[in-house]
């Protein structure tokens, strides 16, 4: 035996795919589900009714409640697309962990964005202009909590950190040259 580890996929014949290729997909999933989660968020967050006050829109304790639920909804909904999202890529990508892990920890904010701004044009616009004082108008919907955001970003590099510490082959995460414990020179980041 000449103690070079040889994974499966190789093996089999499958070279790893370019990070280019990994990044591209990751973006273009992450895009999707960003639309996606944007329309969930509004099918899914309940509606809050506002009262026009002084040329401005208010809202009153009980419904104020409403507010939060939609910060909730959003994060939790955020928190299932970076779960899924990571568990799909770091399984698939194993051969490239730190294009996925760094991919998924981007794409996770801009998919958030995303979905910030389609929850936002498909709900009410909140538009008071022209009413008078005392009318009820629906609140417009927004994220009132920014830390949201990142949701997705977190648990997504969560999973595919521990998904990748779990894997059997380790090599991509070794120093090109060095030994691997099995021989000299296996594995590397070229591989």
């Amino acid at each position: 035996m000449s103690g070079v580890v040889v994974t499966r996929a190789e093996r089999l014949g499958h070279a790893a795919p370019s990070t280019v290729r990994v990044v591209t997909q990751i973006v273009v999933a992450s895009v999707v589900a960003g639309v996606l989660m944007g329309v969930l968020w509004w099918l899914l967050a309940p509606d809050v009714q506002g009262v026009v006050v002084d040329g401005g829109l208010g809202v009153d304790a009980h419904e104020g409640r409403h507010l939060f639920t939609r910060d909730a909804v959003f994060t939790l909904i955020g928190a299932g697309a970076g779960l899924l999202l990571s568990a799909v890529f770091a399984v698939w990508h194993r051969r490239n962990p730190v294009a996925v892990l760094v991919s998924l920890a981007a794409m996770g904010v801009v998919g958030s964005l995303i979905a910030r701004f389609v929850g936002g044009f498909l709900g009410p616009d909140g538009d008071v202009s022209g009413l008078a004082d005392g009318a009820d108008v629906l609140f417009p919907l927004r994220l009132e909590t920014d830390a949201a955001l990142l949701v997705w970003s977190m648990v997504a590099v969560v999973v595919a950190a521990v998904i990748a510490l779990f894997r059997e082959d380790r090599t991509p995460w070794a120093v090109p040259g060095a030994g691997t414990g099995h021989g000299a020179g296996a594995g590397g980041f070229g591989d």
